[in-house]
């Protein structure tokens, strides 16, 4: 019974082991999509709440990325983005607290426009460009124009933002616009721009290194801000943070500014008979003092102006500039750009990235593979830094086709015996998983099928003995 009972056991294994490596296949939550290529990264939108990790260095230049609400995780891997530009602030808001706690519905824009409880780590963003001029309260930044409950870890924005506004609520930040996160070991060197357009309205503006407005947690940064606030409000700026505040009024919370290095100026106007014009190395202002700093380092300049008439901009100071350009070649491991510089005033900039060079090895892998109507994919090696890089193979040229030689019968068809056969081994790969079970259980079965004779043929010899013995009993009595 006991080797009936083993047998059956293994026949039902074999039987189950398709569905078991079919559900092996499918994807789960936990799924990683890899990422390379612009025509990847657009489809992020479609599944926001999906994981993604980037394979390669991209240039997005020519992209109209959108701005959108993200809620899964993006892992740069180290690589990097080029030229980033998005044209257009999100069309989803969220709301957002000015220090009286006052709301508003407020549209962003970013690498991504929100991020809730979300992820973006290890990316670099290189040659950014953010330039909105909007009629509505708004918030840009590096990385997110608004966060809550995510974290920002290892990445690097290097650009410029800018926003020119109508409105009552709006900032620019070097990371992040507004909101809270925690931001941990991230480089920016930012240009931060800010101007508003409605001298009538006594509107509330934030701008900070690494957030505009909000509570966030910082630790281990490195940011290099250049500033420029041109507002006939009310200004809230500093290094870090142009206002610290915890929202909403109840909500208890510590929080950390630790081990952070800023070396930067703000250069600002407040055009307004009720100035307040906060601006600090740390934070513009502080509505709540619920968080610990510590290991900070700050170099830092606040030159505040009282001539309202002109906006503030980074060469505005300039009165002849003398601009010149030249051109740094990427390298194997670092990008190329074009970098301006002013012989007058000292004022620098770059833009116009190019992205690494790398030598590739004349072996690949084939991803997929050329065909004559269309490109195949490989996958090569940098020979210097063994970077991976992806690179298509061009399409196989076309093989001439011979002039047909003239004969007096006429061509047979070759038999179709080897084609049949040729697709039975082609598709006999596929069908392996579902002939195993066949090849294995068929003689299993037959084996427990005997077992269970045997085992039937021994019951009924015990059942005859006893009943012999049961029979005889009956004769002794009667006797």
């Amino acid at each position: 019974m006991k080797t009936f009972r083993v047998l059956l056991l293994l026949l039902l294994t074999v039987l189950l082991l398709p569905v078991r490596v079919a559900s092996a296949d499918e994807p789960t939550a936990e799924t990683v999509t890899e990422i390379y290529s612009a025509e990847d990264m657009l489809k992020i939108p479609a599944n926001p709440n999906g994981s993604y990790r980037l394979m390669c260095d991209l240039d997005l230049s020519g992209i109209e990325w959108p701005s959108f609400a993200f809620y899964g995780t993006f892992d740069g891997n180290g690589h990097m983005i080029i030229n980033l530009n998005c044209p257009k602030v999100s069309e989803e808001t969220r709301v957002t607290y000015d220090g009286n706690r006052k709301t508003y519905d407020t549209h962003f824009a970013g690498l991504f426009a929100i991020l809730d409880h979300a992820t973006v780590k290890n990316v670099r963003l290189l040659g950014l460009s953010l330039f909105h001029t909007v009629e509505c309260d708004c918030f840009l930044g590096g990385i997110a124009g608004y966060a809550t409950d995510s974290t920002i870890e290892g990445c690097e924005i290097t650009g410029t933002i800018r926003l020119d506004v109508k409105g009552k609520m709006f900032g620019v930040g070097g990371i992040i616009g507004y909101g809270n996160a925690v931001i941990r070991n991230c480089h920016a060197d930012v240009t931060l721009v800010n101007i508003d357009l409605d001298a009538t309205t006594r509107d509330e503006e934030f701008l900070g290194g690494v957030c505009a407005a909000g509570y966030p947690d910082i630790e281990g940064c490195e940011i290099k801000l250049a500033g420029f606030l041109s507002d006939h409000g009310f200004v809230h700026s500093g290094g870090l943070v142009g206002m610290y505040i915890v929202y909403p009024k109840k909500f208890d919370r510590n929080g950390f500014i630790k081990n952070t290095v800023l070396n930067g100026f703000i250069t600002f106007f407040e055009d307004n008979t009720n100035r307040r014009a906060y601006c600090k190395e740390d934070c513009g202002e502080v509505m709540d003092w619920e968080f610990h700093t510590s290991g900070n380092k700050f170099s830092f300049k606040r030159d505040e102006r009282k001539t309202y008439n002109v906006n503030l901009m980074p060469h505005g100071d300039c009165k002849n500039p003398d601009m010149s350009e030249s051109t740094v070649a990427p390298q194997c491991q670092t990008p190329g750009y074009t970098l301006h510089v002013c012989h007058t005033c000292g004022y620098t900039y770059s833009d116009n990235y190019v992205l690494p060079i790398h030598t590739l090895s004349e072996t690949y892998e084939t991803l997929t593979a050329s065909t004559v109507e269309a490109e195949g994919l490989g996958e090569f090696t940098c020979t210097e830094c063994g970077a991976k890089v992806r690179k298509a193979i061009p399409a196989l040229t076309p093989t001439p086709m011979p002039a047909p030689k003239p004969t007096a019968t006429p061509t047979v068809a070759p038999s179709s015996d080897k084609t049949d056969k040729q697709k039975d081994d082609s598709s006999s790969g596929s069908i392996l998983p579902y002939l195993l079970p066949v090849i294995i259980g068929v003689p299993l079965g037959a084996i427990a099928a005997f077992a269970y004779r045997a085992y039937r043929k021994k019951q009924i010899r015990k059942k005859r003995a006893a009943q012999a013995r049961r029979n005889r009993a009956k004769q002794n009595r009667e006797q």
